[in-house]
């Protein structure tokens, strides 16, 4: 019921971009907010034929830890929504991030003043739980691929968890996850509700 309120809610003013694709990357993605709020029109990549965002630290981006440096695929819903349509329209303008809207701040880097509107946005249309915040979407990404049995060691991938031993084992003498398998298991996110696509 959140979910349907959160996307019946979301605008479609050409003008804020931002407000529209940011809660809906965080729940087909389980991103943090920030690693959202400052990626880059390059950090869209396509690799090994998989849309991916690339989470990374390079020019003004910071990362919580190591294990948040990662690739996660672009959910086919985002793709139908027209994600790269709009990244493309970026491209074309020579636009250097995925939201020009927002300001760089010296604590919280690109994400206070969305997470603010957010806040505002979350209470207004969708829940007056104190509990329920942006962050949930993480808890909820999270939840849904652990209930459809996907591995706890797939799941650190996709959301930047550092996987206990596993993760130092996996450093050290295996590889990460293909895209193609980590798109494998986000494809089974599906929340069954309509979502209005961006006319961008």
């Amino acid at each position: 019921e959140d979910m349907k309120r959160i996307v019946a809610n979301l605008p479609l003013d050409q003008t804020t971009p931002e407000r529209y694709w940011i809660p809906l990357i965080a729940c087909y993605s389980g991103m943090r907010l920030n690693e959202i709020c400052q990626l880059y029109v390059a950090d869209v990549q396509d690799v090994e034929g998989v849309w991916c965002f690339r989470v990374n630290d390079t020019k003004d981006k910071r990362l919580k830890n190591q294990a948040s440096e990662r690739m996660v695929p672009v959910h086919p819903m985002l793709l139908k929504l027209g994600m790269l349509e709009y990244v493309e329209k970026l491209r074309r303008s020579m636009a250097l991030r995925l939201w020009m809207n927002l300001t760089w701040m010296d604590i919280h880097g690109y994400s206070n003043g969305f997470g603010k509107w957010y806040q505002r946005f979350n209470r207004e249309y969708v829940t007056d739980d104190a509990k329920k915040v942006f962050h949930s979407f993480r808890h909820l990404v999270t939840d849904t691929l652990k209930q459809a049995g996907v591995q706890d060691a797939v799941i650190a991938e996709l959301v930047g968890h550092s996987h206990g031993s596993h993760a130092m084992t996996m450093s050290r003498y295996g590889k990460r996850y293909q895209p193609k398998v980590l798109l494998e298991a986000l494809k089974l996110i599906d929340y069954g509700i309509e979502i209005r696509p961006w006319k961008g």
